[in-house]
């Protein structure tokens, strides 16, 4: 069984940094050391200005997340000690509705199940394989599932309410019908069709984006008068001003000038 930093694997392809959770003999289950390594590599992430968008996957073509490892309530923390037991890694987070501000996307290529549907859930947005299911079967275990307390904004009520009380599964293109998933691709293909969206990110202004990420998760639980200064205080750098690090004419002139860059 992996365990140590091998249980999530990083990569960099230019500025795209891919996460891999890499547990597939338990079907990509988040163990106690997992949710340590993700708290690494997320602010590993945030971090360097040189890494743009990031892409979140599960290893092998089975499972994204099969959720919490419930094998750990039993038998202890892989590390030793009970469950639990093990102080867990500080997390940074410049929102509690986002784990970063940069773009973030979730490629699921498998179950995708309880904690695993957190962890698509805390992505910005979610491409699936045509063979992936999606579940919060924490009721048929009698366990919480508290993380789904905001599900309501990625789709309906009445889902939510099947989802979390009846527990019931449902496949990747249903999920993509309710809106918790943006695109449903042939099997085998989620990585794929990340790298794409991933890429045509990296040809975006990063300042934009990340602007517009942080309004859309703030400005959810603001009212319609405080979203206007939310908005002024995001976009601070436009029109453009003195001091300022960021040019806001390069988008004018390129657009003036018929071409398109960084």
């Amino acid at each position: 069984m992996i365990t140590g930093r091998d249980v999530l694997l990083t990569e960099k392809k230019g500025h795209i940094y891919i996460m891999t959770i890499n547990r597939e003999e338990r079907r990509n289950a988040i163990s106690g050391e997992l949710v340590d390594r993700m708290a690494e590599e997320w602010e590993t992430f945030e971090e360097d200005d040189d890494l743009w968008v990031a892409i979140f996957t599960g290893a092998g073509d089975v499972a994204f997340s099969a959720g919490h490892d419930m094998k750990e309530d039993v038998e202890g923390d892989l590390r030793g000690g009970a469950f639990g037991s093990h102080k867990p890694v500080p997390r940074r987070r410049p929102h509690p509705g986002m784990i970063t501000r940069k773009p973030t996307i979730a490629a699921i290529n498998g179950y995708c199940l309880a904690g695993g549907w957190e962890l698509a859930m805390r992505c910005d947005v979610r491409l699936a394989s045509e063979h992936a299911e999606f579940g919060l079967p924490e009721v048929t275990w009698n366990l919480p599932a508290g993380f789904a307390a905001r599900l309501e904004y990625l789709t309906s009520i009445g889902i939510v309410c099947e989802m979390l009380m009846w527990g019931r599964r449902i496949s990747a293109q249903r999920a993509c019908e309710v809106g918790f998933v943006n695109k449903v691709v042939p099997e085998g293909k989620a990585m794929d069709e990340a790298m794409e969206w991933a890429e045509y990110m990296c040809t975006l202004g990063l300042p934009s984006v990340m602007a517009h990420k942080e309004m859309i998760y703030r400005g959810r639980d603001m009212s319609v008068s405080e979203l206007g200064l939310l908005g002024r205080d995001l976009f601070y750098w436009y029109p453009a001003k003195p001091g300022v690090t960021i040019d806001a004419t390069e988008g004018p002139r390129e657009f003036m000038e018929g071409r398109r860059g960084k």
